[in-house]
Order: structure tokens, then sequence, then C-alpha cells
């Protein structure tokens, strides 16, 4: 496995406290301006992007990480979703987005659907923009009868293989998939929640 340059790891670092900070300033005013509580998360996630089962198909990626949510705190988060080419190189739609936050002691759970784009950096093909419109479905304890909307933005890098190159490279055998992905994500999400 390919190790990241220290400067890697202190960009990456920089930009998440930058997108800590926009969210510890924003508003606790309702996201939409019509009524329901303010909800705030930033995350840390990784990902596997699998390979398209078809030429041109949609890749399937697995999504995991830790998010910290305003009106939860401490969460786990998996995530599925579908990456589908267009025909402007470099930028994907997302979709078929299927949410999970998990409080950290296990006894709430809150779902969402998602749906948005992958924007690929033309200064940096490992890197890319990513921005979802959520909305919440329901959970469970605490979050039983959950519902709202909101707005995810953030970035992704890729850490041992190339979405630019088809197949990956040989940083990635044996570790996943022969053509998969792996990358990780500094993201927040703004919106509103009702119960």
């Amino acid at each position: 496995m390919t190790n990241l340059s220290s400067s890697k790891v202190l960009g990456l670092a920089v930009g998440c406290v930058a997108l800590v900070v926009g969210a510890l300033s924003a508003s606790t005013k309702d996201f939409h301006g019509n009524g329901g509580t303010a909800f705030h998360a930033n995350a840390g996630t990784t990902f596997i992007l699998a390979p398209a089962s078809a030429p041109g198909g949609p890749r399937s990626h697995a999504i995991e990480g830790v998010v910290l949510v305003s009106s939860l705190g401490d969460c786990t988060f998996h995530a599925t979703a579908n990456l589908v080419e267009t025909d402007h190189p470099g930028y994907y739609l997302i979709t078929d987005g299927l949410f999970l936050f998990t409080t950290a002691d296990g006894t709430s759970t809150l779902t969402a659907t998602a749906a948005g784009t992958l924007t690929v950096n033309p200064s940096n093909g490992y890197m890319a923009d990513i921005k979802y419109d959520v909305t919440f479905t329901g959970g469970t304890g605490s979050q039983e009868g959950a519902h709202g909307s909101g707005k995810l933005h953030g970035f992704v890098e890729f850490t041992d293989c190339d979405l630019v190159q088809p197949g990956g490279d040989s940083n990635c055998e044996g570790i996943v998939p022969a053509g998969a992905n792996t990358g990780k994500a500094c993201w927040l999400l703004d919106g509103n929640l009702d119960h």
C-alpha cells in the first residue's frame, strides 16, 4: 500500500478543519426556513468503489466512517450508492444513495436517501468534489419517525487507485477487487430534521 506524503495528509487535515469550522459557525436556524430543527453533521469516511459489472455501467460503492451530528453526538456511518458516468469527462452522477447513522451507544439510528454529483478536480485526478441532496426517511430509538432534508458537500481523495485510470493500479492488488478504487472523504451535511 502506498504511504501518503506528509503534505497530502496535512492538506486533507486542513481541508477537514475548514469544513468543521464552517459547520460550527453555521446558523442554528432551520435549513429551509420552514420549521423543524437544524441538523448539522461533519464526517470523515472511507470507501471502496467497485468496478462496473458492464462497460459504462454504474459502479457501486460502500462507504464507512464516523460522523459528529449536532443532535446525536458521535455516530458511525454506513452508506451505499452508485457512481454513473456522464458524457462530460470528470463529471459523474451519484444515484441510489442509502445512508445509515448509528449513535455511539447503538440505541438510535437515522436513515436517509441521497443523490448527487462527483466532479473530478481538473488539476489533480485523485481528488474530486461531492454534492448530495439528502432526504431523511426515518430511524429507530430517538429518531423514530424522523424526516427532513439537507445538502451534503465535501471532497474525496482516491488513495490507492485512480478513478481516471480504469482498472486501478498495482497498489490495489490483493486489497480490493480487480478494477476497484479506494479513497477517503471529508464532508458536511446541513439540513432540517423533524420527528
